[in-house]
């Protein structure tokens, strides 16, 4: 096995060399403690309340069981978004807050990131006015979606909360809203544009040959332009259909799953529901704080390293 404090100084110096002494000075610091290279300027908050619907298809069902109580979860909020001082985006997705808590979530943020861009993610479920006053500072809403058809969507949802029919996301949300839709086989693209709301599309993974038929239909159709885009190592493409915007997420092409990774290389910090944050979709990859273990107060492996001395 290989002694932590070895490997991390052979990485970081890996790093160094591979960025430049002056690259690499800009972005090496401790986060909670822990000596990595700071690239975030981006934040994904997955919230701890339920979602309230039970779709066969989740693949998050298991983290639901990791959730922490409200109160403590805002405090790590807190702690994230002090740890990090350049945070241009905030993505917030998961299951949900109460509307108290909601609020309160979105103050905090800009609080400290006053011009940040806010996107959340949402089902719709349980919703209502009472989050008015955390959607006027939100930037950007993905309503998700799986028909166009609200019956067909409820039975897909299988929600024990009332869920936002599109007409009522459209008053709540305005001009903030866009459907979000994962493309399965049933998928028509034609039906959704004759909403005349902004798409933001999803390709099913893994998907079957018939959803790759029919994404790969689905593309062929759009007026895709020349511009991509990359955000937390996803990559999508910016097109537009009829007159309608319309995001497409190709999946996550260059992020792996590494069990017990290090955080030498920080590009995003993901708050998961369960209070651990790393800069990884899973709970084991890139740990940088752990509210069992109170990581950041573990200074042991700094005080270890000799690398910060050596690139003085």
């Amino acid at each position: 096995m290989i002694d932590s404090d070895y490997q991390a100084n052979e990485e970081l110096l890996a790093a160094q060399k591979e960025l430049g002494i002056e690259t690499f000075n800009a972005h090496f610091r401790e986060v909670f403690g822990i000596p990595c290279l700071d690239f975030v300027n981006s934040i994904v908050i997955n919230l701890p309340e339920p979602c309230y619907a039970n779709c066969e298809y989740c693949i998050d069902t298991y983290l639901r069981k990791n959730s922490i109580d409200n109160a403590n979860f805002l405090k790590i909020c807190e702690k994230v978004l002090r740890e990090f001082p350049n945070i241009k985006n905030v993505a917030i997705t998961g299951g949900t807050l109460n509307s108290k808590d909601f609020n309160s979530l979105i103050d905090l943020i800009k609080a400290y990131f006053p011009d940040s861009y806010i996107n959340w993610n949402t089902n719709g479920a349980a919703l209502n006015e009472d989050y008015f006053s955390g959607i006027t500072k939100i930037n950007h809403i993905n309503l998700h979606r799986n028909s166009v058809n609200e019956e067909i969507n409820k039975k897909i949802f299988k929600a024990t909360k009332p869920i936002l029919t599109i007409e009522q996301a459209k008053i709540l949300f305005g001009e903030k809203l866009c459907l979000r839709v994962t493309i399965d086989e049933s998928f028509d693209i034609d039906e959704y544009s004759r909403l005349g709301i902004p798409l933001y599309l999803n390709r099913l993974l893994p998907g079957s040959k018939e959803t790759d038929d029919v994404f790969n239909y689905t593309l062929k159709k759009l007026n895709i332009s020349n511009e991509t885009d990359i955000r937390r190592r996803n990559v999508y493409l910016i097109a537009n259909y009829q007159g309608i915007p319309v995001r497409i997420c190709v999946g996550d092409k260059l992020a792996t799953h590494i069990q017990n990774r290090r955080p030498t290389y920080l590009n995003v910090a993901i708050i998961h529901r369960s209070g651990i944050v790393c800069g990884s979709w899973f709970e084991d990859d890139k740990l940088i704080y752990n509210p069992s273990t109170q990581l950041e107060n573990n200074k042991n492996n700094v005080q270890k390293l000799s690398l910060t001395k050596s690139i003085k």
